[in-house]
Formats: structure tokens, C-alpha cells, sequence
């Protein structure tokens, strides 16, 4: 897979979301957010949230999480660009064109029409050169810096998720009573703090804990979940808390679908997988954490404004993952 595809879908700006043009309207009223002197119009959101079917959410806390999600990738998207315009990274029509023509020819080549394809996407020629343009650019950026060194540094880095790893793990998950109030998640969070503090102070331990306050079944085990992978059985955003604890460690709360867990490493048994077997999965991660640093600094030189009543994530947990991360709508005057 070429590099721009790697890094787009790792960073949200892929083809599928960023670059969706609105009306390009000149009223303040329109706009949600600003960048520097890049901005994010309500058009841009809105055609991403059609695109993606989700016009019809109806739970209102849900619909603000939605669209803070999507407003946040529309927001990474204006400030990559900057970044990359700044560092000088230029790319041709001509370049521009030739992945386009190859666009074409896998759209034939899974026999589609390629105008048919297009305006399915909801994107005009115009949008699709940009985003092509965008992509390119960053492979120019993140290329030279895909080193053997800087491979080798990310795997040790993260060596645990990468060699084989396996840990064995226990949990306490909160579920809200049947019949109980559809918005409690707060409230769970808020418990699970509580017994997590407990835990930690020595005043419970966890298995007590899961014997005592977990809906799950583990619970007659003192939460005892045996065995998991990185890659497996535990859905990713189980497996990355868990592999970011030291044995012993405690894990804050977190929301799932299935609840708000706390969980414990029990037991570590460590791997043998070596760097050259996992290349491609390092390469991966190297080329995320690029492009986020990127982000990360064009967010320090053109700090990100929203207008009053946009649902937006809070700026100052940026580091957390999506899920965990509160949102914000400031009240108008």
C-alpha cells in the first residue's frame, strides 16, 4: 500500500472524509472553526455528515460527539495543509494527473463508472485533485523519514505491542441497571473512579472489587479475563489500555461498548517476534506518529477557535483517546 493511503487512513484524512467542499459562503455565521487563516464551514460538515448517513442520528449528546469527531478531522485536514505548504513541500499538476489516471484505472478495473464513482463520493474533479494533491504531498513528507533507524527506534518503542506479547489480564466493568436512565455513562465513569482510587490506596483489591461491583461474568473469578494479544480477543481500545500498564498497574476508567471498565495486568508473558516479521505494521506507526506530530505543531502555531454553539472536542485533552474525550459547546452571548 502506498504510503499516502497508509497515512490517510491512520489519520482520518482519507478520501472518505477530508476535503469535503460546502457552499463556500462568505457570512461569519457560517463558519464553525478557524485555523490561522484556514477555516471550517458548516457546508464542509454537513456533506460529510450526509455522506456518511449519519443525518438521521437522533440522540442528541450522540449527534454532538459525531460531529466533533468530524469537525476535529476537518479541522487536521486545514492544518496539515499549512504545515506542509510552510515546510515548502510542493507537488505538480502533472503529479497530480498521474494519480488521478490511476485512480481511474482501479475504479475500471472493479468495473465502475468512474463519473458514477465520483458523485456517488459526493466530490466534485476539483475536490478530488486537492485531496489527491494533499496525499501526495504528505508521502514527500513522510518518506525520507521512514529511516532504518527511525524503524528500529519505533519498535523498541513499542516493542511490547509488536513482538508477540501477551498479557494476562483482569477487569471490573460497570453496566447501567435495566430500566435505569439512558444517560448515565457520566455517573459509571464517576463510580469506577471512586473504586479505582480504592484499589490503588490498597483499601480493595481488585479482585475483591470485581468480585464485589462487576456486571461481568469474570466476576466470579475476580475478574480474571486470562490471556489476551494485542491483536486479540480483547476489541483494540481494551487491548491498548491494557497494553499500556506495567504488571500491577490500574487502569483509569474507560467506556466501551459493552460499559466502563477498569483493568489490571496480572501477568506478562513476553515475545519473541522480531522487527523484520512486523515491518510493515512499524511502518505503520512510524508514519501515524509523523503526521500527528504534524498536526501537533501546526496546532501550536495556529491555535484552533470555534465559533459559540459547535460541539468541539476539549483542546486540552487532545492526547486522549476519542472516546474518553469530553465535548465542548460554548454558549453564544
Amino acid at each position: 500500500m502506498p504510503w499516502t493511503h497508509r497515512v490517510a487512513l491512520l489519520t482520518g484524512v482519507s478520501l472518505g472524509l477530508a476535503l469535503v467542499r460546502g457552499p463556500a459562503r462568505a457570512e461569519d455565521t457560517d463558519v464553525l472553526a478557524r485555523c490561522g487563516t484556514a477555516v471550517v464551514r458548516r457546508g464542509d460538515l454537513e456533506s460529510v455528515v450526509l455522506r456518511l448517513g449519519l443525518a438521521d442520528t437522533a440522540e442528541p449528546s450522540q449527534r454532538q460527539r459525531v460531529e466533533a469527531a468530524i469537525l476535529e478531522q476537518l479541522v487536521d485536514d486545514r492544518i496539515l495543509r499549512a504545515e506542509l505548504d510552510r515546510l515548502g513541500i510542493q507537488v505538480t499538476r502533472p503529479e497530480v494527473e498521474a494519480a488521478v489516471a490511476r485512480l481511474r484505472e482501479q475504479v475500471a478495473g472493479r468495473g465502475l463508472v468512474y463519473e458514477n464513482f465520483l458523485a456517488a463520493s459526493g466530490r466534485t474533479p476539483g475536490d478530488l485533485d486537492k485531496q489527491v494533491a494533499l496525499e501526495i504531498a504528505l508521502d514527500k513528507f513522510v518518506r525520507p523519514r521512514i529511516t532504518a533507524e527511525a524503524i528500529a527506534e519505533t519498535f523498541d518503542r513499542n516493542r511490547r505491542e509488536l513482538d508477540g506479547t501477551l498479557l494476562r489480564v483482569s477487569h471490573v466493568v460497570l453496566r447501567p441497571e435495566a430500566g435505569g436512565p439512558d444517560d448515565v455513562a457520566a455517573g459509571m465513569l464517576e463510580r469506577a473512579a471512586t473504586l479505582r482510587q480504592q484499589i490503588v490506596q490498597g483499601r480493595l483489591s481488585f479482585a475483591e472489587a470485581a468480585r464485589l461491583h462487576s456486571a461481568g461474568p469474570s466476576r466470579r473469578t475476580g475478574g480474571d479475563l486470562g490471556w489476551i494479544g494485542r491483536e486479540g480477543p480483547m476489541a483494540d481500545g481494551f487491548a491498548s489500555r491494557a497494553y499500556g500498564l506495567a504488571k500491577g498497574g490500574v487502569s483509569p476508567p474507560f467506556a466501551s461498548p459493552q460499559g466502563v471498565h477498569i483493568v489490571t495486568v496480572t501477568a506478562v508473558q513476553p515475545g519473541r517476534i522480531g522487527i523484520d516479521a512486523v515491518r510493515p505494521r512499524v511502518e505503520k506507526i512510524l508514519a501515524q506518529n509523523l503526521v500527528r506530530g504534524l498536526v501537533v505543531a501546526g496546532r501550536k502555531r495556529s491555535p484552533v477557535s470555534f465559533a459559540a454553539g459547535v460541539p468541539h472536542f476539549d483542546p486540552a485533552a487532545a492526547d486522549q483517546p476519542v472516546d474518553e474525550r469530553r465535548v465542548i459547546v460554548e454558549p453564544g452571548e
